[in-house]
């Protein structure tokens, strides 16, 4: 790989900054108290306040064409190829993205992707770009952000999606080093890798975006695994707990620029990555520790991904959203 030419400040440089440089004062008449209040999105106020600023507001609903609509944005998804990445990326791109820039490590990507592509095509608007790349090379990583930027002057939306597990029933007290390196290698090394990357690009072009990190309900809470042997895996479970940190610490530090931060964390979802769930006992036992008592499917992820990738969520960052069927309330 060719050396990157730019570099940034470690991690990202955060200036000091007065509370006055975060909220501006306004009120709706001279006599109104002042409140500490966001900037507008450049498509002016929605909701209630759309109507009082206006006796004379059109009866449209704002709700899908603004709030949560992603048009002409750019957008990022690692671990596209297929599974939850690759219903992601569909997502935004049926959200309105101008185009969506999909990475997996495979040199070429699978039969689902192809499919989904047509799709989009057929869409008429926005597309799917297939990049190969390996989330854990970092340099790689950097060039493919700034690969993005040079084409498209922007990045907006940024998902970091891949990721692996141990692939077996491994104990903690004997998990092999090389293993339990190869799993944080991909699901925490690669996902701070990605949201640099894009960051970085998102810092560059000044037009704030939303970095969302994909990590796990066993990040957060523990099964009983001694009655579900197949699931224990101290590698995935402490990268996923890593995420969420990493989550916290990245929504702190980008805030003061416009970027926000937060993590995805799914159940057990139907995927090729959990084959395991297909195990007829197994299946039925992880399916009945959830209140709503299944397994989930992927595009059960679809709001809660173009929620947070969107306007709709411009208050939220360094939040986990967990979307499990309940797995996490017992």
């Amino acid at each position: 790989m060719l050396p990157v030419t730019r570099r940034f400040p470690p991690a990202f440089s955060r200036p000091a900054r007065k509370l006055s440089a975060h909220f501006s004062s306004s009120s709706c008449s001279p006599s109104a108290d002042r409140r500490l209040t966001g900037p507008l999105p450049a498509y002016g106020a929605v909701g209630v306040a759309r109507i009082l600023e206006s006796p004379s507001t059109p009866t449209e609903s704002t709700l899908f064409t603004k709030e949560f609509s992603l048009t002409d944005r750019i957008a990022l998804v690692t671990g596209a190829n297929r599974g939850i990445g690759l219903e992601t990326a569909l997502t935004l791109a049926e959200a309105g993205a101008r185009t969506v820039y999909c990475v997996d490590f495979q040199k070429e990507p699978g039969e689902d992707w192809t499919k989904v592509h047509s799709f989009v095509e057929r869409l008429g608007r926005g597309k799917l770009e297939y990049i190969n790349q390996d989330v854990t090379d970092q340099e790689g990583m950097w060039k493919v952000g700034e690969l993005i930027g040079r084409r498209e002057g922007r990045l907006d939306v940024c998902v970091a999606g891949a990721g692996t597990t141990t692939g077996g029933d491994v104990s903690g007290l004997e998990h092999p080093s090389e293993q339990f390196q190869r799993v944080m290698s991909v699901n925490t090394n690669g996902v701070l890798f990605t949201a640099q990357a894009a960051g970085q690009q998102m810092m560059q072009f000044k037009n704030g975006g939303s970095i969302i990190l994909i990590a796990s309900v066993l990040g957060s809470v523990s099964m009983e695994i001694r009655e579900e042997p197949n699931v224990r895996d101290a590698a995935y479970h402490s990268s996923k707990g890593a995420v969420l940190s990493m989550t916290r610490t990245l929504a702190c530090e980008l805030g003061p620029h416009r970027i926000r931060v937060n993590s995805l964390s799914p159940g057990f979802i139907q995927t090729s990555m959990t084959s395991f769930l297909e195990i007829p006992e197994l299946g039925k036992r992880l399916s009945e520790r959830a209140p709503l008592g299944r397994i989930g499917r992927p595009d059960e992820l679809r709001g809660v991904v173009a929620w947070l990738a969107s306007d709709a969520s411009s208050f939220c960052t360094g939040s986990d959203i967990i979307v499990s069927g309940g797995l996490h309330a017992w």
